[in-house]
């Protein structure tokens, strides 16, 4: 039960986030976070990860929901690893899925949290940075107990 209610916490963040970014600051408008020093900046990517595949984000969002598919398949056939493996999973399915929804509705995602001039994101592109990190991590530390 713990792995759809990840995906759905992630995609419910990720969605509430995005459309108080679009509803609150025009395309390119920024503005701080008080206190903690944060810029958000109203941005959208038309491709993936820098701008990648440029133009091809209803395609992308195709490809995203048959892996989505294909990976809750995978989980309900027990093909997945532990705990640990499924959650990173579904952080990376309600990411993708996420950005999926951007992609399909608008052909475009929304970027807001800004990093640096190379990096804004949201919060599909952490989840699914997060469940990608520490699936490394995971097999780095099985890699050295071995």
């Amino acid at each position: 039960m713990y792995f759809y209610l990840i995906i759905a916490a992630a995609l419910i963040i990720d969605i509430v986030t995005k459309l108080a970014i679009r509803m609150q600051l025009e395309l390119g408008e920024t503005a701080e976070i008080p206190g903690i020093g944060m810029r958000l900046i109203h941005l959208v990517n038309t491709g993936s990860t820098g701008n990648l595949f440029h133009g091809w984000g209803r395609a992308l969002a195709v490809l995203v929901l048959l892996l989505a598919v294909a990976a809750i398949y995978l989980r309900r056939r027990g093909k997945l690893g532990g705990t640990f493996v499924q959650v990173c999973i579904a952080l990376i399915i309600g990411g993708a899925l996420g950005n999926a929804i951007d992609r399909l509705l608008y052909n475009q995602v929304t970027d807001f949290l800004f990093f640096s001039e190379m990096a804004t994101m949201n919060f599909a592109d952490i989840w699914v940075f997060a469940g990608v990190l520490l699936l490394i991590v995971q097999q780095i530390v099985r890699t050295f107990r071995s």
